[in-house]
């Protein structure tokens, strides 16, 4: 059963993107929000919503631009999902949106003085090291920076994570950081249709490593339910809440509390896509074979592109399809009553058809 409990007025940051977007559909299914707004760099036509969202285009870097939005809007609720995608190798980039914009964001709206309640999209990772194994990792974890973060993504994640957290109780603002790890879902244009792709080519008819290493992945709709669970708890939450009960000014891991093995996760979705792997072909290549040939691949590319690309095959993509990746979300259940609706079958075989090669080929 959904919580009811109604949320005000309504600014999703990053409105636009998949979990934004999905964010935004199912805030209005629900009835959840008196007024609507959305925030992006890009604003793509919405027929179906724009009658009932009002689309804003701004870059969160520019501090004057955020200032005047939110002081016409004027939100109770703000939902940050904004950044650059993951693969991308840009620090300075990911400094100034994840950085930058969330500082931004979050100044501009204790300035007005009407924001309550500030959710914040963070990232599992920035607990993990993107190297070794980690093993039921949870919010107790310390937040990995360069050097030792190994994905300039997760660094700049773990820096806006650490500013949104900071800013609880300033002023009336109450604030909480959700963690999901591996987002997959209907559309997804990064993960589900790269592991699509993968699958229409043949490729996990080779498989890296012993394909036991366990992943936690996070379905869409999922971490949609845990970012309105969040908000209606800021807005409800006493300020004399027992310390182990608390929301305001905590971080919250969001897996769907099914570890699955990496590679059976990237046939399945292939599978759902109209891409079956023969299992009984699949060729198994030691992960430090895999390490090596990624290692050339990427040297090869990097010479003869001057620097300026990075191959699909790379040792980045090899240490994720090999390690060992899963979180312990004991806390969000507790102080949220967080369940993960959809299951990872049920998320995986939506997730797949939604790139089904029938609507391939149309």
């Amino acid at each position: 059963m959904y919580d009811k409990s109604p949320l005000g007025s309504i600014m999703v940051i990053g409105g636009c993107g998949n979990l934004g977007s999905r964010l935004v559909n199912t805030l209005l299914q629900r009835q959840l929000s008196s007024k609507l707004c959305v925030l992006d760099l890009n604003i793509p036509s919405n027929p179906n919503s724009k009658s009932l969202v009002t689309y804003h285009v701004c870059d969160i870097t520019q501090k004057e631009d955020v200032r005047s939005i939110f002081q016409k809007t004027r939100p109770h609720v703000i939902f940050h999902t904004a950044s650059p995608p993951p693969m991308l190798k840009d620090l300075n980039l990911f400094l100034r949106v994840n950085v930058t914009g969330t500082r931004n964001l979050l100044e501009c709206a204790q300035e007005i003085g009407c924001v309550k309640v500030f959710v914040y999209t963070s990232s599992a990772s920035v607990v993990h090291d993107a190297d070794g194994d980690l093993h039921n990792g949870d919010e107790t974890y310390p937040l990995v920076f360069l050097p030792q973060q190994k994905e300039v993504y997760s660094h700049t994640k773990a820096l806006a994570d650490q500013l949104v957290l900071a800013s609880n109780r300033r002023g009336q603002m109450r604030t909480v950081s959700l963690r999901p790890s591996g987002i997959f879902g209907e559309n997804d244009g990064l993960q589900v249709k790269a592991l699509v792709d993968s699958a229409a080519a043949g490729k996990f008819k080779v498989q890296i490593g012993n394909g036991k290493n366990l992943f936690d992945f996070t379905y869409i709709d999922n971490l949609v339910d845990a970012e309105i669970l969040a908000a209606q708890k800021l807005l409800n939450q006493s300020d004399s809440v027992p310390d182990e009960e608390r929301v305001d000014g905590e971080a919250f891991t969001v897996t769907n509390d099914e570890p699955v093995p990496f590679w059976s996760y990237s046939r399945a979705i292939g599978a759902a896509a109209g891409y079956p792997t023969d299992e009984t072909k699949i060729k198994t290549i030691p992960r430090w074979v895999g390490m090596v040939l990624a290692t050339l691949v990427e040297w090869f590319v990097w010479v003869i592109s001057f620097g300026r690309r990075r191959p699909v095959i790379n040792t980045v993509v090899i240490k994720y399809s090999t390690m060992e990746r899963t979180y312990n979300i004991d806390k969000i259940k507790k102080r949220l009553g967080y369940r993960p609706r959809v299951s990872m079958q049920e998320g995986i075989r939506r997730s797949g058809a939604s790139f089904h090669k029938d609507k391939r080929d149309l």
